[in-house]
């Protein structure tokens, strides 16, 4: 083949400037985790260990699906599309009860090591996990042999970005105006000892997951439907106690309880700004139907004074 005389072939490997920082030199697992939580439970960022961060969220932001919603946790970013109801694809028999197709992926710049576009065993299991906390949620048998597409994205990952997606995707089906049961919200939290770090970050996640000479550590996701006071999901990772797992659940449907007045003003503050565009399309409308007859009656006076 001919060598391309413009390009500059670089190096067969190379290694990340990263390992030249003064900074990045190997800290051992102790160091890493008294940064991370330091004296008196306070976590690096200033939250104590049952804190979680601020949320932030919106629905309808995608205009091209049927329902969408995005929801920020501190630096997590998680952008959720639902689309509208379809045939179920390769489906020979009838099915009674209809199913949710869920996809979850990563950006390739949500994390700080760059990930390729194809979806790999954590991104597969994560949407296995997703659609088993939504599908207690959704009245699947209103929409026998049809499926409803979810689309999760992580924009950034900055730890609990599960947790994020179940909430944003509960938003965007309602948003979607799906028929539902309840509405669905998530929590994470890590355990490394005997703490329960309640939304970790992406650092504590890693400190959990790895656990060096702790008995206890791991991470664990509660969904929940509020109003019915039903868990939909749990998920645990790593070697953790029965006690231990139990205080974390306690401690996570207290957290599910907090997300649910963000969650009921969010939708509900949808429903009075599309109630108020529909008095003004109705008023509007009004307006035209009066201005007619005038016209009308105008156009009939002159035709007379004509004559």
């Amino acid at each position: 083949m001919p060598q391309d005389t413009k390009r500059i072939n670089g190096p067969e490997g190379s290694t990340s400037y990263v390992a030249f920082c003064k900074d990045s030199a190997a800290e051992c697992f102790e160091e890493r985790l008294k940064q991370a939580i330091g004296k008196g439970d306070t976590r690096e960022d200033g939250r104590s260990i049952s804190e979680s961060r601020k949320y932030f969220a919106k629905i309808g932001v995608v205009s091209t699906a049927k329902g969408s919603a995005y929801i920020e946790l501190g630096n997590t970013k998680v952008i959720v599309s639902v689309f509208d109801p379809r045939e179920i694809p390769k489906q020979s028999k009838f099915c009674g009860v209809g199913e949710l197709y869920c996809d979850f992926r990563f950006s390739p710049f949500a994390s700080l090591q760059r990930k390729a576009p194809q979806p790999d065993s954590r991104e597969r299991s994560m949407a296995t996990a997703l659609a088993s906390a939504l599908n207690p949620a959704v009245c699947r048998h209103l929409f026998p042999n049809l499926q409803i597409d979810v689309f999760a994205n992580v924009l950034e990952d900055d730890g609990s970005a599960l947790a994020v997606a179940i909430t944003a995707a509960g938003l965007a089906l309602a948003d979607a105006c799906v028929p539902m049961f309840d509405i669905v919200v998530a929590t994470n939290a890590g355990i490394a000892g005997d703490r329960v770090l309640v939304d970790p970050t992406a650092e504590e996640e890693r400190l959990c997951e790895e656990g060096s000479g702790l008995e206890n550590h791991g991470l664990v996701l509660l969904a929940k439907l509020p109003t019915l006071d039903q868990v939909s999901e749990i998920r645990q990772h790593g070697n953790v106690s029965v006690g231990t797992l139990w205080e974390a659940c306690r401690q996570l449907s207290g957290a599910c309880g907090e997300l649910i007045p963000i969650v009921k003003y969010v939708l509900v503050s949808k429903v009075k700004k599309r109630l108020q565009e529909i008095d003004i399309a109705s008023d509007e409308e009004d307006e035209l139907e009066t201005e007619k007859p005038n016209e009308e009656t105008l156009g009939v006076a002159s035709v007379k004074e004509e004559r």
